[in-house]
């Protein structure tokens, strides 16, 4: 079946393609056929006709009929030509003759009388058919008679005038002829040549079909030849050889395949050998080999993830530091209680995003997350305000089973907001493909010093081949384009990192189960913030002014920048890249530099070593910014220089901080990589 396939949809291609090319030569020559023929029609025609009117000439003047019609019957004598007319200048007949004496009366033009130019006088070509829109049957050709006349009164008839007063004479229409010629004889032609080009099409068709079918004969055999042989190989048996034959490419191919069944034969005699003397050390070691292979996946999936955070935090910090920097710069002005109000949200929603981006990262460079003694049934309840407009709009209810003496535990408020948010999404969006109406029911509970949280849905719950790799980073359930696989792994790293332990199970009846337990740590010390506010603002020591470059790509981060310096007295300059920093150091003075690290072009790091071969006090005042502290050529180059950097977004307090430490020759760490 495969081999008649295969040969039938070469043959079929090929004719199709032979078909094609020939059908498009025939209906381009006949094309070119039908408008050469009618154009040499309108020049016979316009040609006969100009000849008629010059010889007609003393006809129509002295308007002799019998003249008139030994004109036509000369005419005549040309096959395609059926009627003669000839009028004078106001259209009265002097002459109509026609071969046969009759005429079909009802002829119409297809077109409006067209003028052709034809080398003398106006001609016009109309073609006549039998009813509108049909195949033109006849041509109409109108030429003009022409007599010429003296420019004197007193001389009546141009033609007697002497030869020397030919310059004085012009030309006057006195008349006109019309000649109908039938296309009879054209069509005829052009059905013969329709015929022979038809019939040369199915002949190289014919021809092309027999080629294709040896063509296929010649090559398809081998290779179905190959086909069999290799799936008989496929079931096991090694003894297959096929016929090499030619010594063309389709005979190396059965030569190479040969070779490759010989080393393939010898290669299972050598493995099972070798099977056979190692079987029990092998039995022996599988655990340990599968141990290690999780491990290596493992190692190499959270490999990727560190590389993702590290372009993703870059480029949502700018944006963040736009945010943060310009709410804060809003919120030192007097403004009112209903916009201040609103600039905290932003200033609280926007530090919310600076936490879910350092959790990548920490998640990432595995470092303790930023705890405080918070209350989880707060996070909860939190967390459900955040979502509850998409859960009502999709009418899904949440019940809430809170245990209400909850002990308050040292956690991260923002990581544990993000992972119950994250089972959150996941089950509403089980529940929508699932069914019109959900539920969501979460517990809280405690006992022997662990906190348990539980959130169970309605929705189609989990199959059970996919709950022991539903943590692992970059699996996913849902369709192409609609989850990356990071939410539950991120969840898992930071719950790891709070020392509890997530786990994934299905309900009784249908839905799926997600369980949290969170050890109860106490503070150390015996007052602790339970959230953490932006740094008052308001009352800060006096700041030595003094000239700061500002280098950054990030035209909001020049803004942020500018304005804080500028309203703290500085005298603020700024570029956007660091070729321009250069050629700015070059032509003034500057007592600090704020530097982003990564730029196009110039990036910070060769700014730093562009000034420090110039000067090295002001290289060591250089204060570097970055929204990426997890690549390792980050890390060790702000570790080689020792300058202070800020990572992104960073405050406007720290920011002050900064600039005051650069002015006296020191350097802060307020970020830790």
């Amino acid at each position: 079946m495969r081999r008649a396939g295969l040969a039938l949809r070469f043959i079929l291609l090929t004719s199709l393609l032979i078909l094609t090319t020939s059908a498009t030569i025939s209906l381009f020559g006949l094309w070119k056929y039908e408008k050469v023929a009618n154009r040499e029609s309108r020049e016979r025609g316009i040609t006969l006709a100009r000849n008629v009117a010059y010889n007609s000439e003393l006809g129509v003047l002295t308007r002799n009929s019998e003249l008139l019609r030994e004109i036509a019957t000369g005419i005549f004598q040309e096959a395609d030509v059926v009627r003669v007319s000839v009028t004078d200048v106001s259209g009265q007949i002097l002459l109509e003759e026609n071969r046969d004496g009759t005429m079909r009366q009802d002829l119409r033009a297809l077109t409006e009388p067209g003028v052709i130019p034809a080398g003398a006088g106006n001609a016009r070509v109309t073609p006549l058919a039998a009813n509108a829109g049909g195949r033109a049957e006849l041509i109409e050709v109108a030429y003009p008679v022409f007599t010429r006349r003296g420019t004197r009164s007193n001389e009546e008839i141009g033609f007697l005038l002497e030869e020397k007063e030919a310059s004085d004479r012009r030309l006057e229409t006195v008349g006109e002829v019309r000649l109908y010629m039938t296309l009879e004889e054209r069509y005829a032609d052009l059905s013969r040549l329709r015929w022979a080009f038809g019939g040369l099409t199915m002949a190289v068709i014919f021809i092309g079909v027999l080629l294709t079918i040896l063509l296929v004969r010649i090559v398809v055999k081998p290779i179905m030849s190959l086909v069999e042989a290799t799936r008989r190989i496929a079931s096991g048996s090694l003894e297959e050889m096929v016929q090499e034959g030619s010594h063309d490419e389709l005979g190396e191919l059965a030569r190479s395949f040969n070779q490759m069944t010989a080393e393939l034969k010898k290669s299972r005699r050598e493995l099972e050998r070798y099977s056979a003397d190692l079987e029990d050390e092998v039995r022996l070691r599988t655990k340990e080999l599968e141990e290690a292979q999780s491990q290596l996946v493992q190692a190499e999936k959270m490999s990727a993830v560190g590389l993702l955070v590290s372009g993703v935090a870059h480029e949502l910090n700018n944006p963040l530091a736009g945010v943060v920097g310009f709410s804060q710069l809003l919120l030192r002005e007097d403004v009112a209680e209903k916009v201040r109000r609103g600039l905290e949200r932003i200033n609280r929603e926007a530090e919310r995003c600076k936490k879910i981006v350092q959790n990548l990262q920490t998640f990432a460079r595995k470092h303790k997350p930023q705890k405080d003694y918070v209350g989880v049934n707060g996070i909860l309840e939190s967390c459900i305000e955040l979502r509850a407009y998409q859960l009502r709009v999709d009418n899904i209810k949440v019940l809430l089973e809170l245990a209400p003496q909850l002990p308050k535990t040292m956690a991260d408020f923002h990581q544990l907001q993000q992972v119950f948010i994250n089972i959150l999404v996941n089950a509403h969006q089980a529940m929508v493909s699932y069914e019109k109406e959900g539920q969501i029911i979460i517990r809280t509970s405690h006992r022997s010093g662990t906190i348990r949280v539980e959130i169970q849905d309605s929705g189609p719950g989990i199959s059970e081949s996919n709950l022991p790799k539903l943590f692992d980073p970059f699996f996913t359930t849902k369709e192409v384009g609609q989850g990356t696989g990071l939410g539950l792994s991120i969840c898992y790293g930071i719950i790891e990192e709070h020392h509890g332990t997530i786990s994934a199970l299905n309900a009784a009846g249908h839905g799926a189960v997600f369980r949290i337990e969170l050890p109860i740590v106490e503070p150390a010390e015996p007052e602790v913030r339970e959230s953490v506010k932006p740094p008052a603002l308001a009352s800060q020591p006096a700041i030595q002014c003094g000239s700061i470059l500002v280098v950054d790509d990030e035209m909001t981060i020049v803004d942020i920048l500018y304005q804080l310096l500028k309203a703290d007295g500085h005298r603020v300059d700024t570029a956007m890249s660091g070729s321009v920093a250069l050629r700015k150091l070059t032509n003034d003075h500057y007592d600090v530099i704020i530097s982003d690290l990564k730029m196009p072009g110039m990036s910070g790091q060769e700014l730093y070593k562009q000034v420090a071969s110039q000067n090295s006090a002001l290289a060591r005042r250089i204060i570097f910014s970055t929204g990426d502290v997890v690549s390792t050529e980050t890390r060790e180059f702000l570790e080689s220089c020792g300058n202070t950097y800020l990572q992104k977004p960073f405050e406007i307090e720290m920011i002050r901080q900064a600039v005051m430490a650069a002015m006296r020759n020191e350097v802060l760490q307020l970020t830790a990589p």
